[in-house]
């Protein structure tokens, strides 16, 4: 399980966490892609998935699963779930806290992502519910953190290296998006 964040927003932690998981998918891996983002979800557009989600019973389970948008990605598959595909582009989700993450659990533990070589998650910007309540439910997740060449965007990049360090997480690596 790895985690692409930053603390500052439009670093580019979508298009990292998406081209990392279409190269990964190219090699003939599945790779789940979970657009944490709640507010600013992107990975939808990036990888032009329009599909709504849909849950439905599966074998093992009581209740019905979310099943994940697919997408074939030179010898693998991507399987991607996104609160894009559960309301319009432009619809503002109002979520604060506690509701942020409980989407995030949902959608790490009622979806029905079946066997998975990687999980990629695209993090939102900060240092706060989301990402706390992820470290918690994975302690095992590696960081890596999306910064730009800028300096202040630099010096906020140490910030979610300060978090992951506070929370356990190990920093496996930092890209300098240009």
């Amino acid at each position: 399980v790895y985690a692409v964040a930053s603390v500052k927003g439009r670093v580019g932690k979508s298009s990292v966490t998406v081209n990392l998981a279409a190269a990964l998918a190219d090699a003939g891996h599945t790779v789940g892609v979970l657009d944490a983002d709640i507010w600013g979800f992107s990975v939808p557009r990036l990888l032009g998935i329009s599909d709504r989600l849909e849950a439905r019973q599966v074998d093992g389970s009581d209740k019905p699963k979310i099943v994940p948008n697919e997408r074939t990605a030179g010898n693998g598959v991507l399987k991607v779930v996104s609160t894009g595909f559960l309301v319009a582009e432009d619809t503002a989700l109002m979520w604060r806290g506690l509701m942020l993450t409980k989407a995030v659990e949902q959608f790490l533990r009622d979806v029905q992502w079946g066997d998975l070589d990687y999980l990629l998650i695209d993090m939102p910007p900060g240092t706060g519910d989301v990402q706390m309540g992820l470290a918690r439910m994975l302690p095992s997740t590696s960081l890596i953190v999306v910064t730009t060449p800028a300096l202040a965007a630099q010096k906020v990049a140490q910030r979610a290296a300060d978090m992951a360090r506070r929370s356990f997480l190990e920093v496996i690596g930092v890209i300098a998006n240009m």
